[in-house]
């Protein structure tokens, strides 16, 4: 996509720029990590340029990722779910898309109050992400969580491999802090599970 004015402070800004020299705003938001230093009319600053970017090219990637990205921050899970299918729709590769679309589908609810039906839909999701993209520790991680939150607080049996051997995998592994503290409020983790990471 073609970027024509920064989408915080409406600053000129070259094509090939990724992010604002003036303002230092990313163009193209990939994490919501990044939006969390944003009070909501920041996030809608960026809703509103995502939403005019896909006007003209719906099936873009880049712009329905920010734009699922800035509803899933929000709280607007249902646009976020379908933002990220169109994602999965149009470039069926971009591993972001399974992870956040879990994060949609968990819709600011504890993973423990989760079916099965959607527990298993989120495994499935996540799976993906994972083989797409092994090195995304944080998929990692949630994945940790649904195995504890929901299998082991449940008093149900841990389908292999458990939330141990999934952080064990992770634990010497670098991570964004702030993506994890942000998954920990989308999906309501505990406090006793802190001591995942």
């Amino acid at each position: 996509m073609e970027i024509c004015e920064c989408p915080q402070c409406g600053a000129v800004a070259s094509p090939s720029s990724k992010k604002c020299e003036y303002c230092k705003a990313e163009f193209f938001i990939t994490s919501i990590a990044y939006l969390s230093s944003f009070d909501s009319s920041g996030i809608k600053k960026y809703m509103q340029h995502y939403k005019s970017l896909t006007k003209t090219a719906p099936d873009d990637a880049e712009g329905q990722l920010g734009l699922g990205i800035c509803y899933l921050q929000l709280g607007m899970f249902p646009l976020a779910l379908k933002a990220f299918d169109n994602v999965i729709s149009s470039v069926p590769d971009v591993a972001q898309s399974y992870y956040y679309r879990c994060l949609a589908l968990i819709a600011g609810r504890r993973i423990k109050t989760l079916n099965l039906k959607e527990i298993r839909e989120i495994e499935t999701n996540l799976s993906t992400a994972i083989q797409l993209d092994e090195n995304q520790y944080h998929f990692w991680i949630l994945l940790a969580f649904i195995k504890h939150d929901y299998y082991l607080t449940s008093g149900m049996k841990i389908p292999t491999p458990t939330h141990t051997e999934l952080l064990a995998q992770v634990q010497k592994k670098k991570f964004v802090f702030a993506e994890i503290d942000r998954l920990k409020a989308c999906a309501k983790v505990p406090d006793y599970s802190i001591f995942f990471v």
